[in-house]
């Protein structure tokens, strides 16, 4: 039995909802076309609260996502209570009846599987449910993404229409060795300045290699594997890019 996640727990989730995404509209347009061209079911592991599943099924596509946080569906759900979600890690997703003509996985989410065996147990996992002749497209973040400020805290406040807030303490480390990145995260929720909840949670996540995804997304069958560094599909000769994505085809019987 695997462990319930020990992050985006409720205050986190709440933060994560009120911050802003830089360009975000340009992804969800970027994935939206993606969408439209779908032949059938679209899948979104690791939806969140829905930034991406929630416009994408109210444009009309059918679409269905999974997450490993509750608290996250939670708000989900409360947004779009129609939405056809359920709670599920990655590596342990199995839909034996079902083959999907899209899966993306946006805004580096895929990272947060730390252990590299994970990341490519899954790759298998989303290769073997993608239909023939339908795309996976997923967006990981290099190691040129990992903070230049590190190991001193930083800190950032979202405020809440009544007054209060939320302040979020972050110490980041970064460990070029093992490529993961890790921040120290208290949250604290903050009434009439005083702190009236906390949570704490250690946050980690893999920073790949540049040319080291690919080379798992071959082994885990995929073909016509395409790299860009941004929304506008640059092709990616950057080693420097600190955010990748890759779309893939997996071929027609």
């Amino acid at each position: 039995m695997r462990e319930p996640l020990k992050t985006y727990r409720a205050l986190c989730t709440e933060f994560y909802e009120r911050e802003s995404h830089l360009n975000h509209q340009e992804a969800l347009d970027f994935y939206l076309n993606y969408a439209r061209h779908a032949k059938g079911l679209i899948l979104e592991p690791m939806c969140g609260t829905g930034r991406f599943l929630i416009p994408i099924g109210q444009a009309g596509f059918a679409i269905e996502g999974f997450d490993a946080s509750e608290q996250m569906l939670e708000v989900l759900k409360q947004k779009e209570p129609s939405a056809h979600v359920w709670q599920e890690f990655m590596q342990d997703f199995n839909r034996d009846d079902k083959r999907y003509s899209l899966i993306f996985v946006p805004y580096g989410s895929w990272g947060l599987m730390d252990n590299i065996e994970d990341s490519k147990k899954s790759l298998k996992i989303m290769y073997d449910h993608v239909a023939p002749g339908g795309k996976f497209v997923v967006e990981i973040e290099t190691v040129a993404s990992a903070p230049k400020t590190v190991n001193m805290w930083h800190r950032a406040v979202q405020t809440r229409n009544d007054g209060s807030y939320i302040a979020l303490n972050t110490y980041p480390t970064y460990s070029p060795e093992t490529q993961i990145f890790t921040a120290i995260c208290r949250y604290e929720s903050i009434v009439k300045n005083q702190i009236k909840t906390t949570e704490t949670e250690d946050f980690k996540m893999y920073l790949y290699h540049y040319d080291e995804f690919e080379r798992y997304l071959h082994d885990a069958g995929f073909s016509d594997i395409k790299k860009y560094q941004d929304y506008n599909k640059t092709v990616a000769f950057d080693n420097k890019a600190p955010l990748l994505i890759y779309e893939c085809s997996k071929k027609r019987l």
